[in-house]
């Protein structure tokens, strides 16, 4: 191993790898490595030395004394030519040490190929290994030729062959080394785009249907994933299929499936997501809510949709007397400016019509009172007008000011009463969680497990008040419903509040509403949206090759079609589809208010009756008494 050109190549190769750090495993004399300490000093790389010259029982931990490191990335040279070479590769394949964290520069100075084949063809070398095999091409007095090969297997656990590809030839000397060839095209490529056929591969895929009993024929439950029928019956799963045969074409890679009837027990365990965490399978046609739990066991590759659960109810109209709407157009004190301005302008009429008696010498059949004059005013302000009218140009003016004034109050009032009764759908004033756990409404849930799990589990001080005054002591056939038996009682009840799946609830929303009751729906978030991503397991060798594939259907508009289709993320609402009708909550109060003022006038009318009785009878007794 004491050649110059050789240590030049690992040097070389370790910088354009861009690495720093690399361990050395060896069988040659401490003295013969000496200049190749040297050059790692000179380029800073800090470097270990293994001799395998030694029991074979020192070195087997190697790979946690040595490789188990936190380094992003850790060079690798290892020499064929040692004894113990074929134990180091055979336990790194267990290990699972052939991806892309580390840098592996395997050389033979014999170049037996034959050799390499017989330690890597059954070694779990992955896609994303970075492996280069070393052979000495040319030797001279001035320096060597070294050919370099990559090699790789798509998967030798999934039906993989062992490649090993030419790739360049390097001149090294005693000071430095140059490319002299390509060999191939592989400089053209990334690694990635080099192993981006996976043909002869075969993928375990978990697929999820619910609907269906497990022991349907394989045929029977693709046929559904396929279908277009009810798209919104497990369209997490439908529309990851999609995308998985998109993958699968693109890739060319088989699939076996195994079949599913759950998304997962909790976090990480059972169902679709069991199957993942535990390596059973590649791929999944369901996408998952990520959490910190999940994080550590699975690597999510790209957003396929959103998972909202909502809470939908249409507003009582007999939730209580609401007089607040014929206020709320001005605030309390433009109220009490225009009562003064009312007042004031009755006691100017009352005013103009006496001084038109008196000193303008126009008689009027008689000389209204301050009341009257009061009454005028307030009928100007109602647009009522009035059979009474001063003669002078000056009380006109003053009337037709009272009028015009009153005329835009009047205009501007009722248009803000008539587009907050008849502009829109009444909605309710329950906004949160919390409101909705105060409120008197009653509440229903879609049976899903991710909903009981949610309540059972969440942090959330609303959540927990809301199982506390909904759910607790309550029989659970009386809160517990199909996606189709809650929005159904929340269409023929009013104020009752169904908690569901939103893409799931909304087929069914526009399959049994009618259009105007879609516009009286009000929809409060049952908890944060989240967004479903699919997913592979953390230390799958194939996550970065399915994310770019993936990354690009998503920019190519694959992915948006498909959710398009499967999904729906609201619901749509036309001012032209619905008919306001103004409940009693809101028309009591006029009718309240009219009733007050009958029974005021009829007290005033008894007691002018009265006094009018008294005057007449104290006045007979005053003639009689004379």
């Amino acid at each position: 191993m004491a050649n110059l050109a050789l240590f030049q190549l690992i040097v070389y190769n370790l910088l354009q790898a861009n690495l720093r750090d690399v361990i050395i495993f060896h069988c040659a004399q401490k003295y013969a490595l000496l200049p190749l300490v040297q050059l790692f000093s000179k380029n800073y790389i800090f470097s270990q030395f293994v001799n395998l010259n030694v029991e074979q029982e020192q070195l087997s931990n190697f790979h946690k004394d040595y490789l188990d490191s936190d380094l992003t990335k850790l060079g690798v040279f290892l020499d064929l030519s040692c004894s113990h070479s074929s134990y180091i590769t055979n336990q790194s394949s267990q290990a699972r040490l052939y991806t892309e964290h580390f840098h592996w520069l395997l050389y033979d100075e014999v170049g037996n190929m034959t050799q390499l084949e017989e330690l890597y063809n059954k070694a779990n070398l992955s896609i994303n290994a970075d492996v280069t095999y070393v052979k000495l091409a040319e030797e001279s007095n001035e320096g060597s030729i070294f050919t370099l090969y990559d090699v790789y297997n798509r998967g030798s656990h999934l039906g993989g062959k062992l490649n090993v590809t030419i790739d360049q030839n390097v001149y090294c000397n005693r000071s430095s080394c140059e490319i002299k060839e390509y060999l191939s095209e592989l400089h053209t490529r990334t690694r990635l785009q080099q192993r981006s056929n996976l043909e002869g591969i075969t993928f375990r895929q978990v697929a999820l249907v619910t609907v269906l009993p497990l022991n349907s024929s394989e045929q029977v439950l693709l046929d559904f994933l396929n279908s277009e029928q009810d798209a919104h019956v497990d369209w997490i799963s439908r529309l990851g299929y999609r995308n998985n045969l998109h993958l699968q074409e693109m890739l060319q890679f088989n699939v076996t499936n195994v079949w599913v009837d759950q998304w997962s027990l909790n976090d990480t365990i059972g169902g679709a997501m069991g199957k993942v965490v535990n390596e059973l399978v590649e791929l999944s046609t369901t996408a998952f809510v990520l959490s910190t739990a999940r994080l550590k066991k699975i690597f999510p590759t790209t957003d396929i949709g959103q998972f909202r659960s909502v809470c939908i109810f249409r507003t009582p109209h007999n939730a209580g007397i609401k007089a607040g709407v014929f206020l709320e157009p001005f605030k309390p004190s433009v109220w009490l400016v225009f009562v003064a301005l009312l007042v004031l302008s009755g006691l100017l009429l009352w005013l103009i019509f006496r001084l038109e008696h008196h000193w303008m010498r126009r008689y009027l059949a008689y000389i209204p009172s301050l009341l009257t004059s009061c009454l005028i005013s307030f009928g100007a302000a109602c647009i009522q007008g009035s059979h009474l009218i001063p003669h002078s140009t000056g009380g006109r003016l003053a009337f037709i000011a009272l009028m015009l004034t009153s005329f835009l109050m009047y205009n501007y009032y009722t248009s803000i009463v008539v587009s907050t009764l008849l502009g829109s759908p009444v909605r309710s004033n329950i906004k949160t969680i919390q409101q909705l756990a105060d409120s008197s409404l009653d509440v229903g849930f879609e049976t899903i497990p991710f909903t009981r799990v949610y309540l059972n589990s969440s942090p959330r001080a609303d959540i927990i008040n809301l199982v506390k005054r909904k759910v607790d002591g309550r029989n659970p056939s009386s809160i517990w419903f199909s996606a189709q038996e809650g929005v159904l009682r929340v269409r023929d009840q009013p104020g009752f509040v169904f908690i569901s799946e939103a893409s799931f609830s909304y087929n069914f929303v526009e399959k049994y509403y009618m259009p105007h009751e879609i516009c009286e729906l009000n929809e409060i978030l049952f908890r944060p949206e989240s967004t479903v991503y699919t997913i592979v397991h953390r230390n799958s060798t194939y996550k970065e090759l399915l994310k770019q594939i993936q990354l690009r259907m998503l920019e190519g508009g694959m992915t948006q079609k498909h959710r398009r289709f499967y999904t729906k993320t609201k619901l749509h609402c036309f001012s032209n589809n619905y008919v306001i009708n103004v409940g009693m909550e809101y028309a009591a109060p006029l009718f309240m208010a009219l009733l007050a003022a009958y029974i005021l006038s009829f007290i005033i009318l008894v007691l002018e009756l009265g006094w009018s009785y008294l005057s007449r009878h104290h006045l007979q007794r005053s003639i009689g008494g004379q």
